[in-house]
Order: C-alpha cells, then structure tokens, then sequence
C-alpha cells in the first residue's frame, strides 16, 4: 500500500465505497440496504446510530458483535459515505474554516469504516479485510492532511516506507510524544463528552445549545479527528505486521490444518550404562587387548593391481606431458621449416648470459668481497 497516494484519492468516502465489505456485499447493495435517497437529516441520525454503535461495539467494554452485525455495520457505513459524496458536503477548494460544523463531523466516516473491517473475526476474511482497512485509513489520513488536522509527526509516521530502516531511540521517542498527544485528546474528549451529556442528555446527540455551544461542539469534533488520526498511524503498522502472519496461516490451510510435520528427533549421544561388573571388564578388555598396528585391508594380489594402476597413471601422465612439451617446440620453431633458428635462439641466449656475465664481474672486481682482506 501506497503511504499517501494523493492522485488515488479523489475524496475519502468515494474510496470508502470503492470496494467490497468483508461479507461480499457490493456497493449498489449497500447503498440501497441503507439509506436510499438520503437527505441530511436522515444521514444525520444514521450517523448517530453508526458512531454511538462503534463506541459501544466496537471500542467500548460491551460485548463484542458477531460477524453478522459486523457485515451490517460496515454495509451502513458505506452507505453513509456514499451520501457524503452524494451531497457534496466537502469541496476540494475548502479549508477547515469553511466547513461547517453539522457536516465536519463526516470526516470520520472512513476511519470508522475502518475500524469496523479491522475488527472482522473470519480468519478466512480477514487478510481482504486489513487490506481494505489500510486503504481506508489512508483515506481517511489524506483527508485530514488536506484540511490540516493531523500532527506533522503523525504524517511523516505515515509517508515513512515500511521497509525503511529508522533509528530504534528516533521512534521511541515519537511513539511517546504520539501517546501523550492521545492521552490530552483522551481527556479532552471525556470531559467534552461528560459536559455535553449533562448539557443534552446524550453524548452522541450532535448538536449545541446554550450550556454547550457550537464552538464546543466543533472543539470535540476536532478532538476526535485528531485522535483518530493519532490511533491511525499504530493502527496501519498494526494491520502491515499481522498480513505477514495471515498468509502464512493461509499457506498452512487455516486453523483447522494440523500441525506442520516435525522434524526427526536428533540422535542420542553415545552414553554406556552398564550395570553388571563382569560384563564392564568384558568390554574393556575386548577395548584395550587390541592389535597394536593397523591390519591389512585388501590381500598382496589387490595391492599388486593398485600399484600397477598408479603405474600407469604416471606414465600415461609422463607420455602426455612430453608430447605436450613436443607441439610447443613445433609450434615455436614452426615444426623444423626454418632452419637454424633454434640454434639461432640458443646462442642469442648465450651471447646475453656471457655479456651480463662480463658486466657483473666488471662491477664486483677480484676481492672485493673479501672481508678479511686477503687480496692475494
């Protein structure tokens, strides 16, 4: 998966509904299962229903939901995105400050729709599942990087090549920085929530009124955004990691497969345990009372025929190497047809010698390595 990919991305909930949900249900279907001709209001209250089932489902201490309710939830989540499209609430040319309160909290639609595939059970569809959950994380991410939600650290984290090597103390410190970040969001978010369930009855109830304002409202969207956008970059290295280790369980033919084969036991050393005294001595005698030099392995008629073999191994050798030596000396002295000029060669070998001869004994005249000066 591509970290960032800005030309893939023409807007976060049109990728969200490019691809099919873990259960196999299409996009047409999913949009007609869910919210036909849809207007704001209706999108508006199925947003509640999704964010108030994913806090209590999915992230909450409830129980946990069965695939099938899984399958449902992401269905309604692509159904909602969908309409966000559909009604256009956000423009390619807007910045943060030109969107309005009622429709930023949308922006949270793909990473709900991700957190929802990631928590798919069937390990048959898993693997599809984190795939897809990556893709909408990253949505999600480039939605939040265009409109300058997430934290420049978090965004880096997330262009970073998987397989880049970084120093191990350089990402220590920013998974700390990157917790603390969460844990103010954490506590900004409970307390926002806390107020405005005090305020209106109902934390998931979006909307202001006087006790909780519009400002507040947009402050806690903000807040979960990017929190979200925090928890998306452990989420993605998260799903990178297990994809390994599914493919493998795959290769294996799933859970119900039997155990790999395993490997022969390796040999026992050699360990004596002898109990009986007698039988020790036995033993040991028939260990030490040994003849004293090497006993013959082959009888004198096969050593006789060894010996003839490496006989004629060497001649044959010996025979070889001469008629090697003869087509050298052919193929230098152009087999005989100049006549004389090997000759020639060996006494132009002997003139140098006898020059460098004289030569030397014209610089090292008699004596001169005497050392005890006996010049004669």
């Amino acid at each position: 998966q591509a970290p960032l990919g800005r030309a893939s991305h023409a807007s976060a909930g049109a990728m969200a509904v490019s691809i099919e949900g873990p259960s196999g249900i299409s996009d047409g279907d999913a949009v007609e299962g869910g919210l036909p001709d849809a207007d704001e209001f209706q999108l508006s209250r199925e947003f509640y229903i999704a964010y108030k089932t994913y806090s209590e489902k999915i992230v909450g201490d409830g129980e946990s939901p069965t695939q099938a309710q899984l399958d449902e939830f992401v269905s309604k989540l692509k159904a909602i995105a969908f309409h966000v499209v559909r009604l256009r609430l956000f423009s390619p040319n807007e910045e943060l400050e030109d969107i309005s309160t009622t429709d930023l909290k949308y922006l949270l639609v793909p990473f709900l729709l991700a957190e929802a595939t990631a928590a798919t059970q069937d390990l048959e569809q898993r693997h599809r599942a984190l795939k897809q959950a990556i893709v909408y994380w990253q949505a999600f991410a480039y939605d939040c990087e265009r409109f300058k939600i997430v934290h420049e650290d978090d965004i880096r984290a997330m262009e970073r090549d998987p397989e880049a090597r970084c120093d191990p103390a350089s990402k220590r410190d920013e998974k700390i920085a990157r917790y603390k970040r969460g844990k103010e969001l954490d506590d900004k978010v409970k307390y926002l929530f806390a107020k405005k369930r005090k305020s209106l009855g109902d934390e998931f109830r979006w909307g202001s009124n006087a006790e909780f304002d519009e400002d507040m409202e947009r402050d806690l969207i903000l807040a979960l955004l990017r929190r979200a956008a925090s928890s998306t970059v452990d989420n993605i290295s998260s799903a990178r990691q297990e994809l390994p280790l599914l493919e493998v369980l795959a290769a294996r033919g799933g859970l119900d497969a039997g155990p790999p084969a395993r490997p022969p036991p390796p040999e026992k050393p050699f360990i004596v345990r002898i109990q009986d005294k007698a039988e020790l001595m036995k033993l040991y005698h028939e260990m030490v009372f040994q003849c004293p030099f090497a006993q013959p392995t082959m009888t004198l008629a096969e050593a006789g025929d060894l010996e003839m073999e490496q006989m004629q191994e060497r001649e044959r050798g010996k025979a070889q190497a001469e008629q090697q030596s003869r087509f050298q000396d052919d193929d230098r002295w152009f087999s005989g047809d100049r006549y004389g000029s090997k000759e020639d060669e060996e006494e132009e070998r002997k003139t140098y010698k006898d020059r460098d001869w004289d030569d030397w004994k014209d610089e090292h005249p008699y004596g001169s390595g005497n050392k005890m000066a006996n010049l004669g």
